[in-house]
């Protein structure tokens, strides 16, 4: 009985805490989306660590040398006509247009058509051709597909739809993250308030508080992670699954690495708790 009554004493408290711990869940949660799906340069970042632009442009100057070949340009003359750098700078900037409604315009398209133009030139000068004017017809062609194929690599049309689609919410994201905020804040002093004047109670409920949205946080995530569902992801151009695993792997980790930050956290306010505790009861004691 006198259990059961403690128990009913706790109640509120537990049910104040619990909640309360839903609630920094939420607030976690809302960051997160904030700091990856809604960050330009979260996108920015997995496309430098994955060299996206690197392998884009080997398939971008491979599409261009299979053009070559069909005027009897050998595929080595036309390899290396579209830097890695050019399609860097694009790429970064096509995707920060999609996060800020910039029109994005292709930078370096002149240098690519300079590029092919001294390829195809040093080719003839090597081989002895003269340069005709079927030949200039066709390295005009040559340089308009190029432009063409480098365009169309850039502005991948599915990143264009899900940027827009994610930025639609933006407003309504930090509006929930201020009232989850504020709602938390309130329902933290509420707690503290409840449990009463003794600070090692107010620390060991604040860790069940911030060790239970930080397990939220790691549990479904790792178990996402871990059961290789993104590694399955059936894309067939090699660069592109490469930067959306490693998106959508970072993506998920990031929530377990909050969780863990939070539930190390606790953790801190459990240890300083336990020694309050111990030289209260002494004190009682004595």
């Amino acid at each position: 009985m006198l259990n059961n009554q403690k128990w009913l004493a706790k109640l509120p408290k537990i049910i104040l805490a619990f909640v309360c711990s839903l609630f920094l869940f939420s607030l976690l949660v809302l960051g997160v989306l904030r700091s990856t799906l809604f960050n330009q340069e979260f996108m920015v970042d997995q496309v430098h660590d994955t060299k996206y632009a690197e392998m884009i442009a080997k398939e971008i100057n491979t599409n261009i040398s299979d053009i070559g070949l069909a005027s009897n340009i050998p595929a080595e003359v036309l390899s290396g006509v579209v830097p890695a750098e050019i399609v860097q700078q694009n790429v970064d900037s096509y995707i920060r247009g999609i996060y800020t409604d910039v029109p994005f315009n292709l930078i370096g398209t002149d240098q690519i058509g300079t590029n092919i133009d001294q390829a195809v030139a040093q080719y003839a000068e090597e081989k002895n051709i003269t340069i005709t004017e079927d030949m200039t017809a066709n390295l005009t062609y040559m340089k308009e597909s190029a432009i063409t194929i480098f365009d169309q690599y850039v502005k991948l049309p599915y990143l264009l739809t899900y940027g827009h689609k994610v930025m639609q919410f933006d407003d309504t994201l930090i509006l929930l993250f201020i009232v989850t905020g504020v709602v938390f804040l309130l329902l933290l002093i509420g707690t503290m308030m409840v449990i009463g004047k003794w600070w090692h109670r107010r620390l060991r409920y604040g860790a069940y508080i911030f060790g239970g949205a930080g397990l939220m946080m790691v549990v479904v995530p790792m178990l996402i992670y871990t059961s290789g569902y993104i590694e399955r992801i059936a894309i067939n151009s090699h660069a592109i699954y490469l930067f959306l695993t490693s998106y959508l792997t970072d993506f998920i980790l990031r929530f377990v690495w909050v969780g863990i930050g939070t539930i190390i956290l606790a953790l801190i306010l459990w240890g300083v708790s336990e020694p309050l505790r111990v030289k209260m009861r002494n004190e009682i004691n004595h």
